[in-house]
């Protein structure tokens, strides 16, 4: 037989050749990552030209499974291919299943004598079979098992020295594919998987949402976007560490995994926020999201310790709730939602109406007017309120507050802008920009040598990365004026006295300004804070004053708060003050400064500068009679 397979033979300078030829085309194929079915398929039947009555067949290694798998065939029938694919490697499991096992080549001249192809005969006598070489498919760096190259034929048949040559050489191309296939797939599951949970992250989600989408409106089916939040992971975080913390997201996503998985798509967004994208029925949905809940509350088993998670989440239904949203649109709503629900106490998911939706739309808009407003130097046209002693209505200073003359904006109201500022990060440039005219206006206008004036900044952009550089730099600046300049620190809640916020508190006094904290009363600003930041003054939130005159119980809570700003030697303002009855309660309760639409609502710069010349001189109980 050795014979007569070199008489078919050219010569070996042109068999060298066309060996080349042929391998340069596979090479090729597997260098514009074509599918590995194709790459193998094409090395299978490459094999078959060299190798005459040779049958191909490459199987892939499956270490999840622990099992061989289709890969690439050349003259085989696909029926072939259903058979083998699945076998298991084993001494007694045919040529192919014996050299997986072995991790060796294994040459079967005559099947029918091979006892390690006793149990197939039948297959044999189907597909005719007598002999079988398997090879190992091994990884370059390794040698780990990629799989196997069997080759079959219709007659008793041993490897000559040719055959081995070639043999080898096919292997190594097939290991080639088959291992950059490998790295290529594993590179692109890197990339769009959580190395954390192995869940998908979100590029994934980018990728894959918008299709998603797109097929829910074509096929008219269901499809759910949930946004969850873990409420007390920080807590856990903080006091067991993040060995801990990342074990707990590992369970967390097992049981996702669990009540979400198969044709749901589960990502995690980012730390403890994950997104599920659900074609289930609604009520499908929400028994998903119960059974999570319970599964979850109950506890999860991290070593010693038990520890109970609760988790809010925001539900959009596309179809009914937001036919027209994009996907990005899709995930900024159920993210509000979620926080919605963390705000009623979490715990719970909340679903979005009809008009939740739209009013994102809206905001979305209401974001791409105010980042184009942005790029317009004179977009901010701040105005300026009074603050005023109660006792003689002389003006003591004023409060810049933002406010927006582009004529997209007009009639939205402020708080609206702000919260979409805080939202999409455009309230760091606001809040610069806010900054350097309240220094302008202080050097610019010596009508104002005797006031000082207030700028509200919130903790979040205190702690932004380049606040107290651009801070430094605008007060050396206006040097002249610094010490007029009181920055007033709104989200009093995220302040801690010996963490970062606190830090930057600091050095802001260190340069010279001073501090009043806004909203006192409310929330989590206490008597800790008075103690251990150097705030000179605080604001009484206008929530107490509404009814100072009628309600016992705000005129306790106003002397209170009073006497907790005076013990720490700091001044105090009333806000939101509109009656002179409130004034004169207020006065009585031994305030002397307060703020409200009483004496004025907030002007722009020139008009207060009028109204400055006009009624500064006047008593205070004339002072209702101004700008209302």
């Amino acid at each position: 037989m050795n014979s007569i397979h070199r008489s078919i033979l050219p010569s070996e300078s042109t068999r060298i050749a066309r060996l080349l030829d042929a391998q340069r085309d596979v090479l090729a194929l597997i260098s514009k990552n074509a599918p590995i079915h194709e790459s193998l398929g094409a090395i299978a039947r490459f094999a078959e030209d060299w190798i005459p009555g040779m049958k191909g067949s490459i199987l892939r290694w499956d270490s999840k499974r622990g099992r061989l798998g289709r890969g690439g065939y050349g003259a085989l029938p696909d029926s072939f291919a259903d058979i083998v694919d699945g076998l298991i490697p084993a001494p007694m499991a045919g040529s192919c299943g014996a050299c997986a096992f072995e991790k060796r080549r294994i040459i079967s001249e005559d099947v029918f004598k091979d006892p390690r192809w006793s149990e197939f005969h039948a297959v044999c006598r189907a597909y005719d079979i007598r002999s079988a070489w398997s090879s190992p498919l091994l990884a370059s760096r390794d040698g780990a098992l990629l799989g196997v190259f069997g080759m079959y034929h219709s007659d008793v048949r041993p490897m000559s020295r040719d055959d081995e040559e070639l043999v080898d050489h096919f292997a190594v191309l097939a290991a080639l594919a088959i291992e950059r296939y490998n790295e290529e797939t594993l590179q692109r599951y890197q990339a769009t998987h959580d190395a954390l949970t192995g869940l998908g992250n979100r590029r994934m989600l980018e990728q894959e949402g918008p299709v998603w989408l797109a097929q829910a409106h074509e096929q008219r089916r269901a499809l759910s976007v949930i946004f969850i939040d873990l409420d007390n992971f920080k807590s856990v975080n903080d006091t067991f560490g993040h060995i801990l913390g990342d074990a707990l997201l590992v369970s967390v996503a097992e049981k996702m995994r669990h009540h979400f998985g198969g044709h749901n798509l589960i990502v995690r967004f980012g730390g403890d926020e994950f997104i599920v994208l659900s074609t289930d029925a609604l009520d499908v949905v929400h028994e998903k999201l119960d059974q999570l809940r319970h599964s979850l509350s109950t506890s999860l088993q991290m070593g010693a310790l038990n520890v109970e998670i609760r988790f809010s989440a925001g539900l959009i239904d596309v179809l009914s709730r937001a036919p027209e949203s994009t996907f990005d649109a899709l995930v900024s709503q159920s993210d509000e939602m979620s926080r919605r629900a963390k705000t009623l106490g979490g715990d719970r998911y909340v679903s979005a109406a009809w008009e939740d939706t739209q009013g994102w739309a809206f905001r979305k808009r209401l974001a791409r007017d105010m980042t184009a407003a942005l790029n317009q130097e004179d977009a901010l046209d701040p105005h300026l309120q009074p603050i005023v002693s109660i006792v003689d209505g002389r003006v003591q200073g004023f409060e810049l507050l933002l406010r927006l003359k582009t004529p997209a904006l007009r009639g939205v109201s402020v708080s609206e802008c702000i919260s979409v500022a805080e939202q999409t990060g455009l309230i760091h440039e606001i809040g610069h920009r806010m900054l350097r005219r309240g220094f302008e206006i202080l050097e610019q206008h010596r009508e104002l040598d005797a006031c000082y004036l207030n700028v509200n900044v919130s903790v979040r952009q205190l702690l932004s990365r380049n606040f107290l550089t651009g801070l430094k730099s605008l007060v050396e600046r206006h040097a002249d004026v610094a010490d007029r300049f009181c920055l007033e620190v709104t989200e009093s809640h995220w302040l801690d006295s010996t963490g970062a916020a606190g830090d930057v508190l600091r050095e802001i006094k260190r340069l010279g300004l001073h501090l009043s904290l806004d909203d006192f009363g409310t929330g989590h600003a206490s008597l800790s804070y008075l103690q251990s930041l150097p705030f000179d003054s605080v604001k009484i939130d206008r929530h107490f004053v509404e009814n100072v005159e009628t309600n016992a119980r705000d005129q306790s809570v106003c002397v209170a708060l009073l006497a907790m700003a005076q013990s720490c030697r700091m001044s105090a303002v009333a806000e939101g003050v509109e009656t002179q009855s409130q004034a004169d309660t207020l006065a009585s309760l031994g305030y002397e400064r307060a703020q409200g639409y009483l004496w004025a609502k907030p002007m722009p710069v020139t008009q207060t500068l009028t109204w400055l010349a006009d009624n500064n001189q006047l008593p205070s109980r004339t002072f209702h009679r101004a700008v209302r």
